[in-house]
C-alpha cells in the first residue's frame, strides 16, 4: 500500500494544484475549529443570549462534544481534497499516463489500488488533523480531561475518515466516468448542492426511506448535526445501524464501479 501511495505521490509532487489544494483543505479545517469560540466570544461582546446564557459557556470544545462537532464541519470542506483526486485521475488519461503505467508493469487491480490508496491516505490525513485539533482545543478549554472522558465519543474521527473516503470514493467515480476534469468537478458541484438536493427532498417529502438513500445524502447522515444539543437538548449523538448500513451498502456500489472502469473498461 505504502508503495502504492508512494507512486501516486511522485506523480503530483510537482503539480501546484496539489498543494494548493492541500493548504487550503488545511487552513480551512483550522480556520473552523478556532472559529467556534472566537464567535461565542463575539456573541457575548455583542450581549446576545440565550435564555439569559452567557454563550461563551456553552461546551463547544469539552471533549464529550469535540469530536462530534469537528467531525460534522470538517465534512463542509471534503471539496478541496476531492479536486486533487479529481485532477489525479483525469490528468492519466489526459496525457495518457494511465497507458505507460500499465507498459512499465503496474498491472491493471495495482493502478486502481494505488488511486484507492491514496484516497484512503487522503482520508486518514483529515482524521489526523481533526484528531490533534480536538486534542489541542479540547485540553485548552474542556473542564474535564480524563481518559474517559477523552475517548467516549473519539469514535467520530474514524466515522469522519470513513465518511470522506466515500465522498471521495463518489468524485472518483465520476472522473473515472467522464475522463475530464473541468466537467467533472462542475457535475460534482452541481450534483453536491443542487441536484441531489432537491431530488432527496422531494423524494423524501413522499417516501422517507427512499430519500435517505441518495448517496450523498447517507453519506452525510453518518454523522448528523449536532449544535441543536445547546437548543433543543438533544441530537443523535451515535451512528446508528441503519445509516451505516446505506453508507455501507454505497461503499460497495462505488469500490465495484470505480474497479470497473480501472480494470475492466477499455483504457
Amino acid at each position: 500500500m505504502l508503495r502504492l501511495i508512494r507512486i501516486e505521490f511522485l506523480k503530483l509532487k510537482h503539480n501546484r494544484a496539489l498543494w494548493i489544494l492541500l493548504a487550503l483543505y488545511m487552513v480551512c479545517l483550522i480556520a473552523i475549529s478556532f472559529s467556534g469560540g472566537v464567535i461565542l466570544k463575539v456573541m457575548a461582546g455583542m450581549g446576545i443570549s440565550y435564555q439569559a446564557i452567557d454563550p461563551t459557556v456553552i461546551p463547544i470544545y469539552d471533549f464529550e462534544d469535540i469530536w462530534q462537532n469537528l467531525a460534522y464541519l470538517g465534512y463542509f470542506f471534503k471539496i478541496f481534497p476531492a479536486f486533487l483526486l479529481i485532477i489525479s485521475i483525469t490528468n492519466e488519461f489526459s496525457y495518457k499516463t494511465h497507458r505507460q503505467n500499465i507498459i512499465d508493469g503496474l498491472s491493471r487491480r495495482e493502478f486502481f489500488l494505488s488511486k484507492l490508496s491514496f484516497a484512503s491516505f487522503l482520508a486518514l490525513l483529515s482524521a489526523g488533523l481533526l484528531l490533534l485539533l480536538g486534542l489541542i482545543l479540547g485540553f485548552s478549554n474542556s473542564s474535564v480531561t480524563s481518559w474517559e472522558a477523552i475517548t467516549r465519543n473519539i469514535f467520530f474521527i474514524p466515522v469522519h475518515a470513513f465518511q470522506i473516503l466515500l465522498f471521495f470514493l463518489f468524485a472518483m467515480f465520476l472522473a473515472l466516468l467522464i475522463r475530464k476534469s473541468g466537467i467533472t468537478v462542475v457535475l460534482l458541484l452541481m450534483y453536491a448542492w443542487f441536484l441531489e438536493p432537491i431530488a432527496a427532498g422531494i423524494t423524501e417529502y413522499y417516501y422517507p426511506f427512499l430519500g435517505s438513500l441518495f448517496p450523498l445524502e447517507a453519506i452525510g447522515n453518518l454523522i448528523h448535526f449536532p449544535f441543536s444539543k445547546y437548543v433543543l437538548m438533544y441530537t443523535q449523538d451515535f451512528v446508528s445501524m441503519a445509516d451505516f448500513s446505506k453508507a455501507m451498502g454505497w461503499c460497495g456500489i462505488l469500490i465495484l464501479g470505480i474497479y470497473y472502469q480501472l480494470v475492466k473498461r477499455d483504457f
